[in-house]
């Protein structure tokens, strides 16, 4: 059990403890997220992995140039490139977020670890 020192130490943990429930609800939201985005890519990329096959072997006969072969596969690359921009712009906003939220934290278990130094000294007697 934890020992209560202060209000303002009980409020702080306890705010504390909603961000912890927050992070790992947002944690779960994520990792389903990507784990969709992952499977969606890697349909894609089969999809497109079946065009480039396609067109290589049109290639191959000499029905179609071999530009052709780099035409279709753009859209994989296009898609590819796109969610690595994703993933870095959001994992830097996320980096920034969280290094915040963090320091806020620290900040007010500070402020109420002086709030009970000042509250167990004794009335100066003036």
């Amino acid at each position: 059990m934890k020992k209560s020192t202060s209000p303002a130490a009980d409020e702080a943990w306890a705010l504390i403890e909603h961000e912890k429930r927050r992070d790992r609800f947002l944690r779960k939201v994520s990792v389903t997220a990507w784990s969709v985005t992952i499977a969606i890519v890697l349909l894609f990329a089969v999809m497109i992995g079946l065009q480039v096959s396609e067109t290589m072997s049109a290639v191959a006969v000499g029905a179609v140039p071999r530009g052709a072969i780099v035409g279709a596969a753009m859209p994989l690359i296009i898609v590819l490139g796109m969610l690595a921009i994703l993933i870095a712009t959001l994992s830097t906003v996320g980096i920034f977020l969280r290094l915040r939220t963090t320091s806020l934290s620290e900040i007010q278990l500070r402020l109420a670890a002086l709030e009970d130094i000042l509250a167990s000294r004794p009335d100066p007697q003036t």
